[in-house]
């Protein structure tokens, strides 16, 4: 008797799993996919039926006699989620339903004169905000977060942060999930950038591949056999601190927004946005080359590292690396480490962090369901219907200067 708690909680997950594709199922084809009992898979589905999770459907009778089949779908407006990409300077927002179908989309510019617990309190209210926005859904059930910084691995502690200070430490995280009310899941925001694309993007989910985040500070994060790494402490991929060789510069210093401008600055040059170093190659040259030769060593580590098939690039600060200076990077890091290296930008551009946030949002919504880890890897996706959804909400994007 003691298993039968487990086996209920496993039963339950499968049925989910299957439901979550977001199709129209009679029962016999939950079944077959569930590979559970029928009177298991009536019972389950009769369950969620009463929690306003599933609604049924007449389907086309067969020919002849007989009653017309019910169908079983998800009510995909039944609950809702939030992800939220925070940045150093910008803060976007994306509210979808179970299936991670867009609701509305906002953007923000992150406010600079708010301590850790002001900061969370004005996230919590532009999730609100968003929220209520479609008031006719279902209530919130889950938030992520993705921030600017490396994240302890129990996730309640900012353990650094270069560009928002006031996130550092245990008290922003805490406030955070005092002040949003729901399931609150906080990760870094260059690991979410990777999920997106793993999840929404054309990566194959078996491949092992790492992505360079590179805006106004720098970050990494690495996916084997489709499962982003994390690590103890969060100081997993923070490349950034080291220096480059012989000299008491850091790659962050030169291969970032901010680190480039203050760099700059200090080598005499009058510059405030590091694009102008990248754009304007002949009277920048001797930065240039630094900053050419910071990228080598950068992505010759992670290649070294972690040999990925693919070095993805996001960030506003990697738009201004054109196509030439990446194949010649690549083709340098291939002939210094030996390894192919494919160094290309991601498929969702600089959402792909956003994008991100959602599904940890909702793989946090769907545990809390009751689907197990085993079977979340298992749910369908319509890719093209979330990216299609999330695209035409930009239109409607509020924005704010």
């Amino acid at each position: 008797m003691a298993a039968a708690g487990p086996m209920r909680s496993a039963n339950r997950s499968a049925v989910l799993s299957v439901l979550l594709s977001g199709r129209l199922l009679d029962r016999n084809q939950i079944i077959d996919s569930s590979q559970l009992s029928r009177a298991t898979v009536f019972r389950i589905v009769d369950d969620l039926r009463g929690s306003g999770l599933v609604t049924e459907h007449e389907l086309k009778p067969p020919p002849g006699p007989g009653r017309p089949p019910i169908g079983i779908q998800l009510v995909a407006g039944a609950r809702r989620v939030c992800g939220v990409d925070l940045g150093g300077t910008r803060c976007r927002l994306v509210l979808s339903d179970l299936l991670g179908r867009t609701i509305a989309r906002s953007e923000h510019r992150t406010p600079g004169d708010l301590d850790g617990a002001g900061l969370a309190a004005w996230i919590a209210a532009r999730v609100a905000d968003l929220g209520a926005e479609s008031v006719q859904a279902g209530p919130l059930g889950a938030v992520a977060i993705g921030l600017p910084g490396a994240i302890s691995g129990d996730s309640s502690t900012v353990v650094a942060s270069q560009n928002l200070p006031p996130i550092r430490g245990a008290g922003f995280i805490k406030a955070l999930h005092r002040a949003i009310g729901v399931p609150v899941t906080v990760e870094n925001d260059s690991n979410l950038a990777l999920l997106g694309e793993l999840r929404y993007g054309t990566l194959a989910p078996d491949e092992t591949v790492s992505l360079l985040a590179i805006g106004t500070g720098l970050g990494s994060a690495t996916a084997i056999d489709g499962h982003v790494l994390r690590s103890r402490d969060g100081r997993l991929g923070e490349f950034g601190r080291l220096n480059l060789p012989g000299s008491k510069v850091r790659i962050r210093d030169l291969v970032s927004g901010a680190g480039l401008v203050g760099y700059a600055q200090e080598c005499g040059f009058d510059i405030s946005d590091a694009r102008e170093v990248l754009v304007d190659t002949v009277r920048y040259s001797g930065l240039h080359r630094q900053v050419t030769e910071a990228l080598v060593h950068l992505v010759a580590i992670v290649a070294l590292a972690y040999e990925p098939r693919a070095v993805l690039l996001t960030g506003g600060f990697s738009h201004g690396l054109d196509e030439t200076l990446l194949q010649r990077v690549s083709a340098e890091v291939t002939g210094i480490v030996g390894v192919p290296v494919s160094l290309r930008r991601t498929s969702l551009g600089d959402h792909a962090g956003l994008y991100g946030a959602l599904a940890s949002a909702l793989d946090g919504l769907y545990r809390a369901l009751g689907v197990l880890p085993d079977h979340l890897d298992s749910i369908e996706v319509d890719r093209a219907l979330v990216t299609d959804l999330f695209d035409h909400a930009a239109a409607d994007e509020r924005k704010e200067s």
